[in-house]
């Protein structure tokens, strides 16, 4: 059940009027909503001891149910306009258990409240608290037709008020209320790309065959709002840095790791020879530790991980990392979208005012905000534009007309403008007028559909039925749906019959590019730097990545016996042999040759049973890494690859708005659980195949 008044506090916040005037008296609709509402306390407070019938405070036996009615019924002669009254005379039948008379004034409340939205949305909160079913079901269909009157996007927040009640039913298991309310909230704002994302979902989780038509309206919505593609390219910007970022760390971790004790082994040549051997290693570890506690955690962190394996990698090792260091520099230098894309759907810009006005009905705060604009540049095309395309949704077709003529004047090759002033002409009754900028806008732009069907309709009036005939087929040619989407979604007051256009989608992007960028966001605010300094330094870590090896070839040099590490500082000779001092002390105090040949081997089978644990242990901190220790770079990287992949989707949810929220009973977040869930099965899957070549190498 949705808690009482969700709508008024909706409504209150920011609805705003559906006419005004033109010359800027806009005051009588200012407060369209307070009107409604004293309206309905008007209604409610007119006999009082009926109101604590209507308001629920209690039961009153010793009304006078025909003087009630009397006083009902004159003020309904007085005020006819006021819908509330009839909705009051309907329960005072329905206290009396007259219910026939009662569902008859209700209908009239419905009637009454015409085209008010928000008399509409209080009597729909009026049926709902009254659990009046199929009054409240008249109620979302006429909000779906005023949705048709007032435009595709006309009325947002009563929208969200649909998705809530939905959302709620939703978790309380109501699926038929659920579906419903979705269905109206996604119907009132179609681009609207969480509550359509929400709908998707539920449809496939009650397996229902509308999925796969309502998933493909999702992608075709995407590709064509404006806003929707910004939340497109952060989103994708975000996951594709996130994901990038998290396995080049997870590799040059698991390779810094590797590598760490053959970078000692090489620092041991420059410590003092007299000191002994097991001191020389501790004063190599700690010089390799020390600038590693000292920057964490920093990006200098990284960058020390980073460069102090690249001499020691091998070439399939150094190609890998290499790749994916190129790969997060492409995406880094597209920072210049994302950073753009954070401003730009910023509600004081001027280029989400562009879109939002384009998209609603008429509305005062739409004309105010264009002669506001208008004020600081007189000479802006899309100003003028849209603000002749908020007039003449209001009516106002004398203002509209100058409006598109002077953005005629500034930019005079777009046909979107041509078209639109037809409308206007055909709406002020000059036809031949209408045809002559239809023609024009034609011929602008001889594959717009929209031009041949407005002047299908323009030919209807003169009855010249071939004609109409003809471009209406031109029409359908060139776009097959047009004639649906007009139906569904751009039948506005004064717009039967046309279509208008928006803004053509170059002029938004041209605004776009001309945006400051927003620095201080996700993922350079915990950077420290910039898209373009950080680039600058990736595209320095791959040169080094090819200089580096190049200078310092076979620098990785083994012991022959145990596989470890050795360099000048750390090595002996042993038979015309260089191995390690651990090595040559083991087997430097042994006379016999056949013992010396047996402690080899032991030596060596030590060595791998050491190597295997070791890939076991740094397999149980991340998957893929003991892969790696071992040499096994193919299916390392694809462990670590899929980890970061999940890392990734856990991590996005927060630095973008889209969540993995899905509608379960009790509000369970199933994106979070079943992301959780694969990463410990990629743990298992991991060690598993650790233990088997293991045992298959034994």
């Amino acid at each position: 059940m949705v808690r009482s008044g969700i709508t008024y506090v909706l409504l209150l916040i920011s609805f705003s009027p559906a006419l005004i005037s033109a010359q800027g008296t806009f005051s009588q609709y200012e407060n369209e909503y307070e009107i409604a509402y004293k309206e309905k306390e008007y209604a409610f407070r007119l006999v009082p001891e009926f109101y604590r019938v209507l308001s629920g405070k209690g039961y009153v036996p010793s009304l006078n149910f025909n003087s009630i009615r009397w006083r009902y019924r004159n003020e309904m002669r007085r005020h006819p306009e006021n819908p509330f009254l009839a909705f009051c005379i309907g329960e005072l039948y329905r206290y009396k258990n007259k219910y026939e008379e009662a569902f008859k004034y209700y209908d009239m409340a419905i009637k009454k409240a015409g085209k008010n939205v928000s008399k509409h949305t209080i009597l729909l909160e009026l049926f709902s608290q009254r659990r009046l079913l199929k009054w409240q079901m008249k109620e979302e269909e006429k909000f779906l037709e005023l949705k048709k009157d007032f435009g595709a996007l006309s009325l947002p927040l009563l929208s969200k008020y649909f998705f809530v009640r939905g959302r709620e039913a939703a978790q309380g298991g109501f699926d038929t209320e659920t579906e419903k309310n979705v269905r109206i909230s996604k119907e009132l704002n179609p681009y609207n790309l969480g509550i359509r994302h929400f709908y998707v979902r539920y449809l496939f989780l009650n397996r229902r065959f509308e999925f796969f038509d309502e998933l493909l309206s999702l992608v075709h919505i995407i590709f064509l709002d404006f806003k929707t593609r910004l939340h497109v390219i952060i989103f994708s910007y975000n996951l594709l840095f996130t994901l990038l970022a998290i396995f080049l760390s997870t590799l040059v971790i698991a390779y810094f790791i590797k590598y760490f004790p053959s970078a000692v082994s090489k620092i041991i040549t420059f410590t003092p020879r007299k000191l002994p051997i097991s001191m020389r290693y501790f004063i190599s570890v700690t010089f390799m530790l020390l600038p590693l506690i000292w920057t964490i955690p920093s990006l200098y962190t990284f960058i020390f991980m980073l460069i102090i394996p690249i001499p020691f990698l091998k070439r399939n090792e150094r190609w890998v990392v290499q790749s994916f260091i190129l790969l997060l520099c492409v995406v880094s230098l597209f920072g210049s979208f994302q950073t753009r894309a954070i401003t730009a759907m910023d509600p004081t810009q001027k280029i989400e005012i562009l879109d939002s006005m384009q998209k609603s009905r008429f509305e005062s705060k739409w004309i105010r905000k264009c002669d506001s604009l208008l004020t600081i540049s007189q000479r802006d095309y899309s100003i003028y534009f849209l603000k002749g395309l908020q007039l003449k949704r209001g009516g106002f077709f004398d203002e509209a007309e100058k409006n598109y003529r002077k953005a005629i004047s500034i930019t005079p090759n777009l046909y979107q403008t041509y078209n639109n002033l037809g409308n206007v002409l055909f709406w002020k009754g000059e036809i031949d007028s209408s045809i002559k900028y239809y023609e024009l806008a034609k011929a602008h732009e001889s594959k717009a559909p929209e031009p041949h069907y407005n002047l299908a309709q323009a030919y209807v009036r003169k009855l010249r039925f071939d004609k109409s005939f003809r471009h209406m087929k031109i029409s359908s040619q060139l776009n097959f749906d047009l004639i649906t989407t007009q139906i569904k979604n751009s039948k506005e007051v004064n717009n039967r019959f046309l279509i208008d256009l928006t803004l053509p989608k170059g002029i938004l992007w041209k605004e776009f590019s001309s945006l400051e960028e927003d620095k201080s966001i996700f993922p350079w605010k915990y950077i420290g730097f910039d898209y373009r300094i950080f680039s600058s330094f990736l595209i320095g870590f791959f040169f080094i990545f090819i200089v580096v090896p190049r200078v310092t070839k076979s620098i990785n040099t083994q012991c022959p016996i145990c596989s470890s590490p050795i360099s000048k500082g750390n090595s002996r000779i042993f038979q015309n042999e260089t191995i390690c001092w651990r090595c040559y002390r083991k087997l430097s105090s042994i006379h016999s040759v056949d013992i010396q040949e047996r402690l080899r081997d032991k030596i060596r089978m030590d060595a791998q049973r050491r190597v295997r644990y070791t890939a076991i242990f740094w397999g149980l901190f991340l998957p893929g890494l003991g892969h790696l220790q071992i040499g096994k770079i193919k299916t390392g990287t694809f462990y670590l690859l899929i980890f970061s992949i999940l890392c990734s989707m856990l991590f996005i949810n927060r630095v973008t708005k889209i969540t993995f929220y899905l509608p379960f009973p009790k509000g369970m977040n199933f994106g979070l659980y079943i992301t959780s869930f694969l990463i410990i099965l990629l743990y298992l899957f991991s060690l598993l195949n650790l233990f088997g070549s293991d045992y298959e190498e034994r």
